[in-house]
C-alpha cells in the first residue's frame, strides 16, 4: 500500500510539472465562439508587445465587425468574453464586451458608419453620449463608471508658469523636464539640477536614454569634450569625456541598445557614446556611417549631413496621414498621426490600429509635438500645447509649463522603474 501511495505521489508530481512546462512554453491559442448574436474570434498572443500576454479579439455581427486587443492574463484560458452589450446610435454601432468574472477592460467602443474608425464613449460628443443612457446604466452592475476616463486630478501650482497634477503621476514613473540651465526632476518632490552657467535656449545635442539625460557641455563656446549625464531618479550627475573635440554643429542620430549615436557635421564623423563604459568612440568617418531602422545598415555622407535620424518604429505611412510608428510586426499597435490645423497650427490627431488590422483605427489624443511622443510599456507620454500628458485608456495631465508652448526645443523624459 505504501508503495502504491509513493507511485501515486510521483505521478502527481510529474503531471503538475508537465502542466507547468506546457503553461510556460504555451504559444497561445486561437478559438471562435458565439456570445449572443456575436461571433467572437479570440487569439492569445503570449509575451507580445509589452512582454505580457495579450488577447486579440475580432467581434463580428451580421452588420459589422471590429477588432481590439487588451493586455490581460486569464492564465491563458479560452473564451474569456462572457457577454456583449450592444446599441446602435445614428450610424454608429456601439459595443461593450464583458469579460469573465464580470470584468470591464475597455470603454464602450463605437464603430463609425464606414467601419474604419472606433471612438471610445469618453471621446464621443455630448449629443452622442446622451443617446446611450440605457447602455451605460446596464453596465453599472459591473462597476462601469464613465468618470474613470475623466481627468479630475487636483492641480498644485509650483510657480507662475508651472503646475503639476500629483494624483495623475503613476507609481514608479520618474519625470524630468529640461530647463534653460539644466533639468527639473519631478519625483516624490521637485529637484533642480544645474548644468550650465547661463540660460541655453536651444540644445540640439541632448537625449533622454532610459533613466539618464545626456547633454553636451554648453558651458563651452564652439566645441566640447564633455557630456553631462544626469540620473533622473536621484539627480546624480556625471561626465563622459571624448578624446576628440566635438563641434556644436552636431546632432543626435538615435539610441540603440543603450548606446547613443552622434554625427559631427563639421568633422564628418560618427561617434558612439556608451553609458555602460563611460566613453566616446568614433564609429565612422565620411564612409560607412551606421544607420538603424530595426536592422543595422549604412547611410551616405549626404544623408548624415542632412540630419537623417535612426527610426526603430519604421512603418509605411498610409494615405491621409503624416507619420506612422509601428510597435511590433506580427502583433502590437501602429500609431498614425494626422495634421488637423482646425485644432491649431501644430496639432496632430493620433490614432491607433492593431497590427493585424491596420485599416481600422481608434482615436486616442491630440499632440502639438510629434517628435516628443514616448511609448513606454502601455503608456504614451506626449505634449499638447503647454502640457505634458499620458495616455493609458484615457488622457491624464501630468505637468503644465507655459514655456513648452513657446519653445519647441524644450523636451522631457520619463523612466519607469520596475
Amino acid at each position: 500500500m505504501k508503495y502504491l501511495f509513493k507511485v501515486l505521489g510521483i505521478l502527481i508530481v510529474i503531471l503538475v510539472s508537465l502542466n507547468i512546462i506546457i503553461h510556460i512554453f504555451d504559444k497561445g491559442h486561437k478559438v471562435s465562439y458565439r456570445v449572443g448574436n456575436f461571433k467572437v474570434t479570440e487569439q492569445l498572443q503570449t509575451k507580445s508587445l509589452y512582454n505580457t500576454d495579450d488577447y486579440y479579439f475580432k467581434i463580428s455581427h451580421e452588420k459589422f465587425s471590429l477588432n481590439f486587443q487588451v493586455p490581460i492574463n486569464y492564465n491563458k484560458k479560452e473564451k474569456v468574453i462572457s457577454d456583449i452589450k450592444y446599441q446602435k446610435i445614428n450610424d454608429m454601432h456601439c459595443i461593450m464586451p464583458i469579460f469573465k468574472g464580470g470584468k470591464i477592460l475597455t470603454d464602450i467602443m463605437c464603430l463609425n458608419k464606414d467601419a474604419k474608425e472606433i471612438t471610445y464613449y469618453h471621446d464621443l460628443d455630448e449629443t452622442s453620449q446622451n443617446k446611450l443612457p440605457k447602455m451605460v446604466s446596464s453596465l453599472e452592475k459591473y462597476n462601469y463608471n464613465p468618470k474613470n476616463y475623466h481627468d479630475e486630478a487636483s492641480a498644485r501650482k509650483l510657480s507662475n508658469t508651472e503646475t503639476i497634477y500629483d494624483d495623475n503621476i503613476p507609481e514608479n514613473h520618474y519625470l524630468a523636464l529640461e530647463t534653460y540651465k539644466g533639468l527639473t526632476l519631478f519625483n516624490s518632490k521637485e529637484k533642480n539640477v544645474k548644468l550650465f552657467n547661463n540660460d541655453i535656449y536651444t540644445k540640439p545635442i541632448k537625449v533622454f536614454n532610459g533613466k539618464y539625460y545626456i547633454v553636451a557641455d554648453y558651458n563651452e563656446n564652439y566645441s566640447f569634450k564633455n557630456f553631462h549625464v544626469v540620473n533622473i531618479i536621484n539627480g546624480e550627475t556625471n561626465k563622459i569625456r571624448s578624446y576628440d573635440d566635438i563641434s556644436f554643429d552636431s546632432n543626435i542620430q538615435g539610441v540603440v541598445d543603450g548606446d547613443i549615436y552622434l554625427f559631427d557635421t563639421d568633422a564628418e564623423k560618427q561617434y558612439k557614446i556608451s553609458l555602460k563604459y563611460e566613453n566616446v568612440e568614433e564609429t565612422a568617418s565620411k564612409d560607412g556611417i551606421k544607420y538603424y531602422n530595426g536592422t543595422w545598415q549604412t547611410m551616405t555622407l549626404n544623408e548624415a549631413l542632412d540630419g537623417k535620424k535612426f527610426n526603430k518604429y519604421t512603418a509605411d505611412v498610409p494615405a491621409g496621414y503624416d507619420k506612422a510608428d509601428c510597435l511590433g510586426k506580427k502583433n502590437g499597435y501602429c500609431y498614425y498621426y494626422r495634421k488637423n490645423e482646425t485644432l491649431g497650427p501644430k496639432a496632430y490627431q493620433v490614432y491607433r490600429a492593431d497590427v493585424q488590422n491596420p485599416k481600422l483605427v481608434t482615436y486616442l489624443f491630440t499632440t502639438t509635438d510629434i517628435d516628443s511622443v514616448l511609448y513606454l510599456d502601455d503608456y504614451i507620454y506626449f505634449i499638447n500645447g503647454s502640457t505634458i500628458y499620458y495616455y493609458k485608456d484615457a488622457v491624464k495631465r501630468i505637468l503644465e509649463n507655459t514655456e513648452l508652448e513657446f519653445n519647441d526645443d524644450l523636451t522631457f523624459g520619463v523612466y519607469i522603474r520596475k
